[in-house]
């Protein structure tokens, strides 16, 4: 009965825009195909070389991950934040099945409406955003997937903080089964696990990357769940630069993290 309430943590108000910290950007309006109406923000780079394509976590809404935005675009990526539905200025309210309609949307959204080659296209996705990205690279063909502090789906998630409801993994109509979605997806992925997660053990990123097929990248940062690319900012960038040289022709070796 009270399962959505533990799962999403939605915010209505939008803080701030793009333009606090200087980045252009572009409000898109889109429709899934239940009619809901989402909005997004389009944050284009004169010399893009890919675009994201971002599903955010389960709390607050888009205009909380501004920093994270203004990082990708430093990297020369344009980037498309989405917005759930029930999630900031986005119409319904939120579901799994929902989300995925959100992402087939978006999804259409650069393709078709902002003529974008889907060769050009990263999908991300961040702990819940994880699930949402990877059930979208496995109808898509998209250039990566890039996951971080997935877990592998609600069932495991629910067994590792409710232990004392025995039978939880066999009520939770939710799935969001990354662990099953993963091996569906043929494009390299990249997997960043924080060392010190409190929400996701780190253990369900391993379990993730060994499930999914080659060529994948499993990075171990150090940090906490909401903070691992402030604490290891540096480290951050350097992954995501040398992985983003790889895809584009570069180079550069594979990024190793202390555990390997």
């Amino acid at each position: 009965m009270f399962e959505d309430s533990y799962i999403y943590y939605p915010t209505r108000e939008i803080e701030h825009t793009p333009a606090t910290y200087g980045l252009k950007f572009q409000n898109i309006h889109l429709t899934t195909e239940d009619g809901v109406a989402l909005h997004g923000w389009l944050m284009p780079h004169a010399k893009a070389r890919f675009t994201l394509l971002h599903f955010h976590g389960n709390a607050g809404n888009i205009s909380h991950r501004l920093q994270l935005y203004e990082k990708w675009h430093r990297m020369r990526l344009s980037v498309f934040a989405i917005e759930y539905r029930g999630y900031g200025q986005s119409e319904g309210v939120p579901s799994e099945a929902g989300f995925y309609m959100d992402a087939r949307a978006a999804w259409r959204e650069l393709v078709k409406a902002q003529n974008t080659s889907a060769s050009q296209i990263i999908i991300a996705g961040r702990s819940l955003g994880s699930a949402v990205a990877t059930m979208l690279a496995t109808e898509t063909k998209p250039a990566a997937l890039v996951l971080e502090t997935p877990f592998t789906n609600i069932s495991d998630m629910a067994r590792e903080h409710y232990p004392w409801i025995i039978p939880i993994q066999f009520l939770a109509q939710t799935e969001f089964d990354t662990l099953n979605l993963i091996s569906r997806v043929h494009a390299p992925v990249m997997i960043i696990s924080a060392d010190n997660d409190e929400l996701v053990p780190a253990a369900m990123s391993k379990k993730i990357s060994t499930a999914a097929n080659e060529p994948k990248q499993l990075i171990a940062l150090s940090g906490g769940h909401n903070d691992f690319d402030l604490s290891s900012s540096s480290l951050y960038a350097e992954v995501w630069n040398r992985w983003l040289n790889q895809l584009d022709g570069g180079v550069s070796s594979p990024v190793k993290s202390k555990q390997e």
